[in-house]
């Protein structure tokens, strides 16, 4: 019923009495859930700035958690576990509009900050994947296919996009980002990943503990070759068919970076055989990495002019003290424009592992290509018999894993005498 029907709108005191009952009404109904009279766009922008006085609240508060308890606080007060659901919730009542899709991006932002498989995360993790196939498929989901993190949810997005999208790019970067997943799978089956290891530290503990619900039954029933067969089908088909496709984000041929994919699962898995390094050191001088044979070797890709690897630094100083006088040693491959910036880095930072130089072209030269380096600084660990056992841990992260790996070198060379 309109208003003006409510009564005669010849009797103004009436009208305007049943008017103000009708508003009152109106205001004693209204619910934060549905903001009525305001657009999705309004609600959605209403939600990004709660979310950002939050957290901006929240980092102020926790700016100088150093401790493993205050981590735990800073942990479990992040704004994002109430932030999430609010948004699903608004991408399931935006439906195909573009807020609907914006506000299913900010969901797998924080799922990628924190962990898919954070039991409180995941929920709204794996809706805001399934709402991709279900409001979505119009859109254009190919860089999509880069943001969605290894889980069930984000296996059926890409499985659905390589066989169903109209366009050919998108489903070749569906079917290569598929590969991606079934490889980070088969590696988190290995023994010495961070999913099978004993957490250590009560930060660590809690974290698994929340993680652990959902993510123990994702790593079951698939055995190692089955995922390699798996990933190796995707990168080859890849390689076979779309060499006309180039990746969104660094412009390189998608066929190229699968055949450097199925290299890497081949050659740079943990478990396998590090390749050799056969190069010169910043000096000139000829350097292997079989000459560290029978050491446990922390290998470090980095560059002075890249500040996470230069903040790294100090951590790795830490360690080549600590374990000094055991069979450890760290290696370092270096990408500066230059070597003379590159022993700059050195002098000034008194760093005091010899490096390989990558050569003048940078992040390009023929190591970081060898290796598959992507990002830097690119970490791995390979024990005294040659083997890669850890791969993208840093800083506090390789303490203990270098620790238990030191000691199986230790013990080996006590059983060789």
């Amino acid at each position: 019923m309109r208003l003006e029907q409510m009564d005669c709108p010849h009797d103004e005191s009436r009208y305007t009495k049943m008017r103000l009952i009708y508003l009152a009404v109106l205001l004693c109904t209204w619910t934060p859930a549905i903001t009525l009279g305001q657009s999705v766009q309004e609600d959605l922008g209403k939600l990004k700035q709660e979310y950002e006085d939050s957290f901006k609240a929240w980092n102020q508060k926790h700016k100088n958690a150093k401790t493993e308890d205050e981590s735990i606080a800073r942990h479990k007060e992040w704004p994002g576990w109430n932030y999430a659901p609010k948004l699903v919730a608004l991408a399931e009542r935006a439906q195909s509009s573009q807020e609907g899709f914006e506000a299913i991006c900010e969901v797998l932002d924080l799922g990628n900050s924190v962990g898919e498989f954070d039991r409180e995360i995941f929920g709204p993790y794996e809706r805001a994947v399934a709402l991709l196939i279900e409001y979505h498929r119009n859109q254009d989901l190919r860089p999509i296919c880069s943001r969605v993190r290894i889980s069930e949810g984000s296996e059926k997005f890409l499985i659905a996009l390589m066989e169903n999208a109209e366009s050919r790019e998108t489903r070749a970067d569906a079917c290569y980002h598929l590969g991606r997943l079934y490889a980070e799978k088969r590696e988190l089956l290995s023994p010495d990943s961070w999913a099978r290891r004993l957490p250590v530290g009560s930060f660590a503990k809690y974290n698994v503990d929340r993680c652990a619900t959902y993510f123990t039954p994702f790593l079951e029933g698939k055995s190692s070759d089955q995922l390699y067969f798996a990933a190796n089908r995707c990168f080859d088909l890849v390689a076979r068919e779309y060499s006309d496709v180039y990746d969104l984000r660094h412009g390189r041929s998608l066929s190229e970076l699968a055949k450097r994919a199925i290299y890497e699962l081949k050659y740079l898995s943990v478990g396998g055989g590090a390749p050799e390094i056969d190069g010169e050191d910043l000096e000139g001088m000829r350097m292997q990495l079989t000459d560290s044979r029978g050491k446990v070797v922390l290998l470090v890709f980095w560059a002075s002019w890249c500040g996470p690897c230069m903040g790294d630094i100090p951590h790795e100083k830490e360690l080549h003290d600590r374990f000094a006088g055991r069979p450890f040693t760290i290696v370092g491959v270096n990408a500066d424009e230059t070597s003379e910036a590159a022993r700059k880095a050195v002098t000034d930072s008194a760093i005091p592992w010899r490096s390989f130089y990558n050569g003048p072209r940078n992040t390009s030269g023929s190591i970081a290509e060898n290796w598959n380096v992507s990002g830097w600084p690119t970490v791995y660990v390979i024990d005294h018999n040659g083997a890669i056992r850890f791969k993208g841990l840093r800083r506090e992260e390789l303490d203990v894993p270098l620790e238990l790996v030191i000691r199986e070198a230790e013990k080996a060379i006590l059983e060789s005498k």
